[in-house]
């Protein structure tokens, strides 16, 4: 192999690996899109089902949701969202139902390191609520951030007088120093009690998304192909050496 040929093997060879890695932390956004309104979502984005059989199996993409996460819809079956303009253009938007003993929750258990969604108060009404980030499903282990989560210093009028939900923003936890695996919202303030709090009813979220952590196995390949690259330099040069000798 000449020198020409073995440096394009070697570039070939760490692009592909860093393709590799790259390719696991592709941003993974929350499709929530045609599910019947006022659905559970339950376990439909991780390959099972929601409330509503027909709705059928959903994909595969390792969210799972509290018991009392809801899709809404503004149109359809089952309609009884008041939302208007949602950034992400979906059909439905992501709602957590009142309940004394369930907190609001968005697990990933295979691990993230940067979240971000749009979210929307009733009529741009409340008090601040927030967004948690643990290490653990279900908002346990360590607290890694906190988004506080204001109304809108203005307020986006409503074109149908019915709808709430009309002033959005967009919020981004930006890289975490640490790898999550669930989101809590929640109105009470410093973490403390957020797991177990009262999720408000006011609020809608729309547009979630995660950064996966880069897979390990990525990681391996790439490292796999350099050592490979090394060893096989080495042996080149020894072989020249003993051609030289």
């Amino acid at each position: 192999m000449n020198h020409h040929t073995r440096a394009a093997s070697i570039a070939l060879a760490v692009s592909l690996g860093l393709g590799a890695a790259a390719a696991g932390a592709a941003t993974v956004e929350l499709p929530l899109g045609g599910l019947r309104g006022g659905a559970l979502i339950q376990n439909y984005f991780n390959g099972g089902n929601d409330s509503v059989p027909t709705d059928g199996t959903g994909p595969a993409l390792g969210f799972t949701f509290s018991s009392n996460a809801e899709a809404q819809s503004e149109t359809g079956p089952g309609a009884a969202g008041k939302f208007e303009g949602n950034p992400s253009g979906l059909s439905e938007v992501l709602y957590f139902a009142a309940s004394t003993s369930t907190a609001a929750y968005v697990n990933y258990a295979n691990g993230f390191d940067d979240l971000s969604f749009n979210f929307s108060y009733s009529n741009n009404t409340g008090g601040t609520e927030y967004a948690y980030l643990y290490s653990g499903t279900n908002g346990s282990g360590t607290l890694l951030d906190t988004i506080a989560l204001n109304p809108a210093s203005a307020t986006t009028g409503c074109a149908v007088h019915t709808d709430a939900y009309c002033t959005w923003q967009s919020v981004s936890s930006g890289h975490l120093n640490g790898v999550a695996e669930s989101v809590v919202f929640s109105n009470v303030a410093g973490g403390a009690g957020a797991t177990t709090a009262t999720p408000t009813t006011i609020t809608e979220f729309d547009g979630l998304a995660i950064t996966p952590v880069p897979l390990p196995a990525a990681g391996l390949l790439m490292l796999s192909g350099v050592s490979g690259l090394a060893g096989f330099v080495r042996r080149r040069r020894a072989a020249g050496a003993g051609a030289n000798a």
